[in-house]
């Protein structure tokens, strides 16, 4: 049943983008200052959507960094916390 409504919404997205690119097919020129380019509207579109998503991918990757070091730190703090229950809990349970 998973599958099957995969599919379905493959599909739909699909459709959706059919739709989007054969309503966007008129040429765009743009001027970059030095140059100018002429491509359809969908395509310039759809390279900002990207060129967006890996500005927002390389910014947000200091931060998955941080986060991961900073979890590593704590995963060795709880360790080292746990030995040391664990030591004191033998020396008062052999008194």
């Amino acid at each position: 049943m998973k599958k099957q409504g995969r599919l379905i919404l493959v599909i739909v997205l699909l459709l959706i983008v059919v739709i989007f690119s054969w309503l966007n097919v008129r040429n765009v020129t743009v001027s970059f200052g030095f140059t100018k380019v002429t491509m359809p509207l969908v395509i310039l579109l759809v390279l900002a959507i990207l060129i967006g998503a890996i500005i927002a991918a390389s910014l947000s990757v200091s931060t998955i960094v941080s986060q991961k070091k900073k979890i590593n730190e704590l995963e060795k703090s709880l360790k080292a916390n746990q030995t040391m229950r664990r030591t004191d809990a033998s020396t008062t349970s052999t008194k």
